[in-house]
């Protein structure tokens, strides 16, 4: 299920899912129409996020915004906030896992380039950060990313790397009770995306 300016395109690639084209005040998603069991998933998916561009301001020293984020949910069609909420904020009773490439200090990003595991469509970080982690090199290089999303009913745990080849340690780990947060046992999986000023 594809939602708003979400689309298919053609690219060196092949024929690959573009959440967001790279101009101003997009938001894009898309779900898997079918539902997954919550109580323990795995997931393996690439991405390659190009021409970053735009100013600089905020926290961050590079241009290009705002990232992706994997996104486990309640329903097929829901799409979140632009810019900052790349997508994500406003989804409520889900966990996202977002690849973020903007430093946004309302929202206590560690960085312009971190992962971090969010809840309930909510992407600030809190103080002190706890479930984020900086990353190099930048999401947005133009290189093809590889992530592997895993829950084992207890824990979720990230792990990314351009190699291709899945690290024994993840990159960043959260506690948490996916189907509580659901408030069921069933889940849509997906992807949202959302670019602001830049």
């Amino acid at each position: 299920t594809i939602n708003g300016d979400a689309a298919t395109t053609s690219t060196g690639d092949g024929v690959v899912l573009r959440l967001t084209p790279a101009t101003f005040s997009q938001s894009g998603s898309a779900f898997s129409s079918t539902a997954i069991n919550a109580a323990t998933f795995s997931s393996f998916f690439k991405f390659r996020i190009t021409d970053p561009g735009g100013t600089i301001f905020d926290c961050n020293t590079e241009v290009g915004a705002d990232g992706l984020v994997f996104v486990v949910q309640s329903v097929s069609s829901s799409i979140g906030g632009i810019g900052a909420g790349i997508g994500y904020a406003g989804i409520g009773s889900s966990v996202g896992v977002e690849f973020d490439t903007w430093c946004n200090a309302a929202n206590n990003d560690p960085s312009s380039n971190h992962l971090g595991i969010d809840t309930n469509g909510n992407v600030n970080h809190g103080s002190g950060a706890p479930y984020t982690v900086s990353v190099a090199p930048n999401f947005d290089d133009g290189n093809i990313w590889y992530a592997w999303v895993d829950y084992d009913g207890s824990n979720l745990e990230v792990r990314a790397n351009q190699s291709g080849s899945r690290p024994s340690t993840a990159l960043l780990s959260r506690p948490l009770n996916v189907p509580s947060i659901l408030g069921q046992d069933t889940a849509y999986v997906g992807f949202t995306s959302g670019t602001g000023a830049d």
